[in-house]
């Protein structure tokens, strides 16, 4: 972390003695989000003249306007493009809370630590509908969601002193069995269970998927659970709960291939495939 005379010097190449002070100080207190009263409390000034000092600031691209009142200090790090280095799921936090909210989906995953590769995209589920943003390369999706699907949630910690609100790794993986879609694919979404097998606390999960009241959740997670041998003692629990009708393994694919009975689904997706793709 910078020291305050060496956040001074940094500011004060491009900037005014009073927005240097402002930025400095609001960095070396490691707030790289704050609010407008914060700003005004360490600058000391009044309310007109902090209003035009953020606005200034805005202008010449040190800060985001993240929501009313709510401001990012662009990293040093950015440079020209805009681009940087700040953690993506701060922002996200910063973009709806007060609000109730969960970062979920393929957030989740990356959270979890359950993916090869980041995504450009964070999601943010909420029971507040809100259109996409683009921030600093990464755009932020709101997944709209009743306020009594806010359950299996937990506090993550994302940066050494910033933690956000993510779905639990068992709520992960029956909100990606619901919508794999938002996650790269049911193969992300097997890679993932693959790779916690020896964390994921089986007995919630399987409550989890029963709780969450939707059929081609549980058919998707008996199949996948069967196709790499997890958790047998589970599958007779989810085999109750089976319909007639049949569910595409990944709706993002083409309606084809095998039928598989037990489950009913349609693995388009052949189980060999799933379990290929884990050796990679």
């Amino acid at each position: 972390m910078y020291r305050k005379d060496e956040l001074m010097k940094k500011f004060s190449k491009s900037l005014g003695n009073t927005e240097a002070r402002l930025l400095s100080s609001l960095a070396a207190q490691g707030k790289t989000v704050f609010t407008l009263p914060e700003a005004q409390e360490t600058a000391g000034v009044s309310d007109y003249a902090i209003r035009l000092i953020l606005s200034g600031l805005v202008k010449k691209k040190w800060l985001i306007r993240l929501t009313k009142g709510k401001y990012l200090i662009v990293p040093f790090e950015a440079g020209e493009e805009g681009e940087h280095t700040e953690n993506w799921f701060v922002i996200a936090k910063n973009l709806i809370e007060p609000k109730p909210y969960y970062l979920s989906h393929y957030s989740a995953l990356d959270i979890h630590e359950m993916l090869t590769q980041p995504a450009l995209t964070v999601y943010i589920s909420t029971p507040v509908r809100r259109i996409p943003k683009k921030i600093l390369g990464a755009t932020f999706t709101f997944i709209y969601t009743k306020t009594n699907s806010l359950w299996g949630l937990e506090d993550n910690w994302v940066t050494p002193s910033q933690k956000v609100r993510v779905s639990d790794l068992e709520r992960t993986i029956i909100d990606c069995l619901d919508r794999p879609d938002l996650c790269g694919g049911i193969s992300e979404v097997a890679k993932g269970i693959w790779s916690k097998r020896n964390d994921i606390n089986y007995h919630k999960l399987v409550d989890y998927a029963l709780k969450y009241h939707k059929k081609s959740v549980i058919k998707r997670l008996g199949f996948i659970l069967e196709t790499f041998s997890l958790s047998k003692e589970s599958l007779p629990r989810l085999q109750k709960e089976i319909t007639k009708s049949y569910t595409l393994l990944d709706p993002s694919l083409p309606a084809s291939g095998k039928f598989k009975n037990m489950w009913k689904v349609r693995a388009n997706y052949e189980p060999d495939e799933l379990v290929e793709i884990t050796k990679t």
